[in-house]
């Protein structure tokens, strides 16, 4: 049993790996998609342009803008995936290390039931002999 939940807690961290990376993909795409409308901006006031060029840039700049926002709600949308992964990565390592408690206290248990019988044996070999024509 231990086994499956520690299998478990595993799988579980895996995905939780895997929802970080798209969203650090996701942020990365942001960030790139910032700075290139930023470049954009500075095109757009650093120069005398056209018209038509001018229109083409805004058009540019207003998609970029739309693509952040759908970004940015991909992101969110990651995010609330990545705190209910967590939560049951939580939740699954908590039960294994309750697992692992267990089966330590059932070692011990066993142990000192060993070592019972163990000094039973002992002290009944020892009252044989003394009984029996032991050492006195």
């Amino acid at each position: 049993m231990l086994d499956f939940a520690s299998k478990q807690e595993e799988l579980i961290k895996q995905e939780l790996f895997k929802v970080r990376m798209e969203k650090k993909k996701i942020e990365e795409e942001i960030q790139k998609t910032v700075d290139y409308l930023k470049s954009l901006e500075n095109e757009i006031f650093g120069k005398q342009i056209n018209g038509l060029y001018l229109n083409m840039l805004l058009e540019i700049k207003n998609s970029g803008e739309k693509y952040i926002e759908s970004l940015k709600d991909k992101l969110y949308e990651i995010s609330l995936m990545e705190e209910k992964v967590l939560k049951d990565y939580l939740e699954k390592r908590k039960e294994r290390k309750s697992l692992e408690k267990l089966k330590e206290r059932f070692k011990n248990k066993e142990y000192i039931e060993l070592q019972r019988k163990d000094i039973k044996n002992i002290d009944e070999i020892a009252e044989r002999k003394h009984f029996f024509g032991g050492e006195k």
